[in-house]
Formats: C-alpha cells, structure tokens, sequence
C-alpha cells in the first residue's frame, strides 16, 4: 500500500513539474516583455527601430540580423516583422 501511494505521489510530482516548466515556455513566449525590449530600443518613439537604434542597443542578434528582419527594406524594424521573424525563428528551432 505504501509503494503504491508513493508511486502516485512521484507520478503527480512529476506531472506537477512538467505543467510547471510548460507555463514558463509559454510565458517566454507570449510576447509579454517583448513590447518593452522594443520600446526600450526604439529611443525616439516612433514605432520602428532604425539600423542606428539597432546598433546602439546591446541586442547583438538584432544587430546581426536587421537586414534580414527589415523584410520590407524601409531600412526600419516595426512590431509585425519583429513579431514575424520570432514566429518564424520559433518554427525553425522546433
């Protein structure tokens, strides 16, 4: 009986756990913390990040990856390519 009841208890710890560790994926990945990276960076706020935000910021991945995150090459970042190319570097990781 005993071995059965912490059988049940190791089960539902390890449950507990994975559900636990799924949240905080999600919660890395729902966009919260994102708006402010970018307004952080966007230091004249006027919705986009400039190649010369970009380099002044310490986001070396966006340094690196402007030009390929600037899909409509107005030489500016917005939300939706930003938002874009997460979703998209997301679909590649997995």
């Amino acid at each position: 009986m005993k071995m059965k009841f912490l059988g049940v208890m190791m089960l539902a710890a390890l449950f507990t756990t994975a559900a636990a560790t799924a949240q905080e994926k999600e919660k890395k990945h729902d966009g919260k913390g994102k708006g402010e990276m970018f307004a952080k960076l966007d230091t004249d706020n006027d919705g986009k990040i400039s190649k010369a935000e970009a380099d002044k910021g310490d986001k070396v991945k966006l340094k690196e990856n402007f030009a390929t995150i600037d899909t409509n090459k107005d030489s500016f970042i917005d939300k939706d390519e930003m938002k874009a190319y997460r979703q998209e570097k997301r679909k590649t990781k997995k």
